[in-house]
């Protein structure tokens, strides 16, 4: 059996590697447009920061070593066809035939229709040719003010890492608020406070209509006509599915261009599977469709789908969002629903906002926490969580994202949890402690 895989990130590489050690005789070929495979892409932003110097450090496995397993993987090439019907990829004036067909294209940036995109010194921050072509932009001495438009999670890992390096930041954001899909109205707030205290220029509800300059950026025009002297821009609006080659074909996809796969990985079309960035995936909570471009989604479909094509029956039970990102010297977690979203779905909620410490205060290195818990009135399950404080002391979210997975009421068993205590981690009693006997009244 032969199974062509197009893309060579994540799901992909994640799928050519547990096949073939489900499969040793099995017949692999990766086809990736780039010369590398298997980019880490998430350390971009620390790479730019200059917290490493050797841009290798984010390729996770070469090709070298997928092909001393034989893997056969084709690089600097792009598939611009798939014929279903015949089960064929096209490629340079070439066809190759599958199998199975894994489609694991992922994201790319949304670029925004303005006028000036095209200028010089307009950055997105994708793939490791657009990691070194900006770091290597921000040593120049004469960018000294860099527009961060969008204010997701990469908006905000850019903004310190220009501030880090000595750039004044402009961060645009067209929502009211930061981080809107991923925090609630609170958590936003703080992190605004904390940009705005590293001397972040925070413009929220606030739309740039157009990219000025000549040759090169020299402002940006915003939707009231003001302009703001900027010598460069870096584009940080979101993602989306890498998918323009499979419209007005019969593969199904979802309004925003993701492929809809089951919880096998499986498309519409029989022996044709996909996953990560350029697929859906379901909320585990409510089992609705989502998309959810996350490195943890695509490492744990890419298993999934390698299991059910090697015969192995595996299901994708889906994902609760957990995530969190480093602003400056304070960390925001999230996982489960939000309160909003909640709502939305109809359940009745209990909500708690807590403000305590994350350890004792006679060890160096006490800091605040926040920690708001969202929690079914009925099922007293919890549904969602979010935090905010000192970076170490953000693993706390796991715990929470545990208690979320396992679906477990709130109770006085619940509320008496042993989680670890040693004065320079917590306190004895926690913060979740707080929270839980809130929720437990």
């Amino acid at each position: 059996m032969k199974t062509i895989i197009v893309g060579g990130s994540a799901t992909g590489m994640g799928v050519a590697a547990r096949l073939k050690r489900n499969d040793p005789n099995a017949t692999i070929v990766v086809y990736q447009e780039k010369s590398y495979v298997s980019l880490g892409a998430c350390g971009l932003p620390y790479f730019v920061a200059g917290n490493f110097s050797d841009p290798n450090n984010l390729i996770a496995r070469s090709i070298t070593a997928f092909e001393e397993n034989g893997i056969i993987i084709v690089p600097n090439t792009q598939v611009f066809k798939i014929d279903f019907e015949n089960k064929l990829v096209y490629f340079d004036n070439k066809t190759d035939s599958y199998d199975n067909l894994v489609i694991a294209t992922g994201a790319t940036p949304y670029i925004p229709p303005l006028v000036g995109v095209e200028l010089k010194n307009v950055y997105t921050l994708t793939t490791l040719e657009d990691g070194i072509e900006l770091k290597k932009a921000m040593q120049n001495p004469n960018i000294k003010n860099v527009a961060v438009i969008g204010a997701g999670f990469i908006g905000l890992e850019m903004s310190e890492t220009l501030s880090e390096l000595n750039k004044n930041v402009h961060l645009f954001e067209l929502e009211e608020r930061i981080s809107p899909n991923a925090f609630d109205p609170e958590f936003s707030q703080f992190i605004k406070e904390n940009l705005e205290k590293n001397k972040i220029n925070v413009h929220l509800s606030t739309k740039v209509t157009e990219i000025k300059g000549t040759d090169q950026v020299q402002a940006v025009v915003l939707a009231d006509n003001s302009l703001i002297e900027v010598d460069a821009v870096v584009l940080a609006l979101g993602f989306r599915p890498n998918t323009e080659i499979l419209r007005n074909t019969k593969l199904a996809l979802a309004e925003n261009g993701a492929i809809i796969i089951d919880e096998t990985g499986h498309t519409n079309i029989d022996h044709v599977y996909s996953g990560g960035d350029a697929a859906t995936s379901s909320n585990y909570i409510t089992g609705e469709l989502i998309y959810s471009p996350l490195a943890t989604v695509a490492s744990k479909i890419a298993r999934v789908i390698a299991d059910n094509i090697a015969n192995k029956p595996a299901k994708f039970v889906g994902s609760i969002r957990s995530a969190v990102v480093r602003v400056f010297d304070l960390g925001y977690a999230r996982t489960g629903l939000g309160e909003f979203e909640a709502k939305k779905q109809g359940y009745q909620i209990r909500t708690v906002l807590i403000k305590d410490k994350d350890q004792t205060n006679y060890v160096n290195g006490q800091t605040d926490l926040y920690l708001k818990i969202i929690m079914d009135i009925k099922s007293r399950q919890i549904l969602g969580a979010q935090m905010s404080g000192a970076v170490k002391a953000m693993q706390r979210i796991n715990t929470l994202a545990a208690l979320i997975w396992s679906k477990v009421p709130v109770d006085e068993a619940l509320e008496q949890i042993d989680l670890i205590y040693a004065p320079p981690f917590a306190r004895t009693t926690d913060i979740l402690h707080i929270a839980l006997a809130k929720l437990n009244k």
